[in-house]
């Protein structure tokens, strides 16, 4: 492949994973033919997390911890860029995929403050525009969605419904363009009860099973 593109769905763990692939019926056929469990470094919030997929080593190598840092190291977009090639990173705006990765990458791309469709929408206009030899995205209502009901909850299904057709439309949309494509999670999350009353039912950040495992897929 001449290009990549990562996917990253934000909070996407194998414990939600497991408990709800039926109704993501096009992850299922991608995970059928390539997939693994990637664990996350810690702590298994997401600036650490997107940082390790961008540069390969872990905080205390690349120093990031929250999305307003500076990388202590070299990432994919400084490889990219001294080969001559153009990078993108796209999120919603204000968050990491936004706020880190887009800032360091070559192409900027915030999709605003709607939601992972506008992501979706930037991801293919910037491809269709300056067809980047490296993209990273984030998904950022995933992991914004099992935080309000919790990990297990059935209100999440819509969400993932929607999430797994994005994926479809991605891929078609990518693959053609000469995207190798990634599609995996920065860590997952585990449900509470104790912070209720502020609205949370899901959190994650601990070395738990249900927080640090992730699936991963690739084409």
């Amino acid at each position: 492949m001449d290009r990549v593109a990562v996917l990253a769905l934000d909070g996407l763990g194998r414990f939600a994973w497991n408990l709800w692939k039926g109704e993501m019926p096009y992850l299922v056929s991608l995970h059928a033919r390539n997939s693994i469990t990637l664990r996350s470094v810690m702590p298994s919030i997401t600036p650490v997390n997107f940082a390790t997929m961008v540069t390969g080593t872990d905080l205390a190598g690349h120093g990031i911890q929250a999305k307003q840092d500076d990388f202590a190291c070299e990432t994919l977009f400084d490889v990219v860029r001294e080969g001559g090639g153009t990078s993108a990173g796209v999120g919603l705006d204000g968050y990491t995929g936004c706020a880190l990765l887009g800032r360091c990458a070559d192409i900027l791309g915030n999709a605003g403050a709607v939601s992972d469709d506008a992501v979706a929408d930037t991801v293919i206009e910037i491809a269709d525009r300056a067809q980047p030899e490296f993209m990273i995205a984030q998904f950022g209502t995933v992991d914004d969605v099992f935080h309000q009901h919790g990990p297990s909850n059935p209100l999440v299904v819509p969400m993932l419904k929607g999430t797994d057709a994005r994926m479809l439309r991605l891929v078609e949309h990518l693959k053609p363009l000469g995207y190798g494509i990634v599609i995996l999670a920065d860590h997952g999350q585990h449900d509470v009860t104790e912070f209720a009353d502020e609205g949370i039912l899901g959190i994650h950040g601990t070395d738990s099973p249900e927080d640090c495992l992730v699936p991963c897929t690739w084409l």
